[in-house]
């Protein structure tokens, strides 16, 4: 965990428009080492984020450079120059990839990626053989969708693409000159082997500081993608979903395509939820995430298990009558925790007391609701049945 003494032992404003500050509160830590369990446990797969596969943005080292409130007339309020290229297609469910120009010298940053959207209003390449590889890309059938007027006052500085032979004014010169256009091309399309370069002369932070901006990127792309050698087909939703193992992610956007909540059917356990719950459906309204643990998922369900807990499980004993495990978590935290059973058990003691409670008992999910107060030193937890 990084930075744990900030989490545990920082005092932070209890409320925006107040002067009392406190630690975490213990609502928020369970909640918080739930969720590290969660991704812990979280296995690797090839699933993918439901939605159209194939579109990233670009973004470097550099990005931060120009994070000044006002610089000569220029200004990128909250990075807006790259979320005006992600957040157009997030806010219509397309799952967007960030790309980063440092990698595209192994082969597997762009595997997949079939269109790019790219700008240097925001951010300026380190080095020119980032060039190569973008322009490679393309010749092999990329679609590069560049945005930017290029006058930026960070366009004339002295670097790479203006010094050492080279004279360009400005980085997008250098790329645009690799793929054989003119170093500043007018809006339009561009072929270049098997792909294109679509120039859009807007910056990307025009797509969401005004009302309807953009209108022109998503046409753009829509025009793009409804040619088959793209290789992409655009859908739009308001809806994101990923499975991984027992867990399911969801996220819905508002100002989106609709107002439509997405559902989730069948038996879960809620990891939002500090109590953990489990629930037969999960409504996920706009403007709202879930991460669930579909207990119907869970492999060998006849093998006592911890599914959800905010301790870590440590020296974990099963018999044929019997659960045990040492739980470990931070002081000062309240531990809750979901446990996987043959069957209800007729004994649940915690460092030898005896504190069952038939009410905790979730026979849908065969699964106990046990509690208590965590320790780094360790909890002993018994189940007897």
């Amino acid at each position: 965990m990084p930075w744990p003494e900030r989490i545990y032992e920082g005092l932070y404003r209890t409320s925006a428009d107040s002067d009392e500050k406190a630690r975490i509160p213990r609502f928020y830590s369970t909640q918080m080492q739930v969720m590290i369990n969660a991704l812990n446990n979280m296995p690797q797969s090839d699933n993918v984020v439901s939605g159209t596969g194939g579109i990233g943005v670009l973004m470097c080292n550099s990005l931060m450079f120009q994070r000044f409130p006002l610089h000569d007339g220029y200004d990128d309020p909250q990075l807006a120059n790259f979320y005006g290229q992600a957040l157009p297609l997030v806010k219509r469910g397309v799952p967007v990839k960030t790309v980063h120009l440092e990698n595209l010298g192994y082969p597997k940053t762009l595997a997949g990626i079939k269109v790019l959207l790219m700008s240097y209003s925001n951010m300026k390449p380190l080095e020119p053989e980032a060039h190569d590889y973008i322009a490679r890309w393309v010749k092999d059938g990329g679609q590069l969708v560049f945005s930017g007027t290029d006058d930026d006052p960070f366009q004339n500085v002295r670097e790479w693409w203006n010094t050492g032979g080279n004279d360009y004014a400005a980085p997008s010169a250098h790329l645009f000159a690799k793929m054989g256009m003119e170093p500043s091309p007018r809006e339009g399309e561009y072929k270049y082997g098997k792909g294109s370069v679509f120039v859009i002369r807007t910056d990307p932070k025009d797509y969401i500081l005004n009302a309807d901006g953009d209108t022109r990127l998503i046409r753009t792309l829509e025009t793009l993608c409804a040619k088959k050698s793209s290789g992409v087909k655009l859908d739009y939703k308001n809806s994101f979903h990923l499975k991984r193992g027992v867990y399911d992610v969801v996220a819905v956007v508002d100002e989106s395509v609709s107002d439509e909540p997405y559902r989730l059917t069948g038996c879960f356990i809620d990891l939002f939820d500090p109590a953990l719950p489990v629930c037969s459906s999960k409504t996920v309204r706009p403007g709202e995430q879930a991460l669930m643990l579909d207990v119907n998922r869970v492999k060998d369900r006849k093998r006592p298990q911890v599914l959800a807990s905010a301790s870590r499980v440590y020296d974990e004993k099963v018999t044929s009558r019997s659960y045990g495990y040492v739980a470990k978590s931070p002081i000062d935290t309240y531990n809750v925790s979901r446990v996987l059973l043959p069957r209800c058990p007729k004994s649940v003691t915690v460092d030898g007391r005896q504190c069952f409670d038939p009410d905790k008992w979730n026979a849908v999910s065969s699964t106990y609701l046990v509690e208590f107060e965590n320790s780094p030193e360790g909890v002993n937890v018994m189940f007897n049945w």
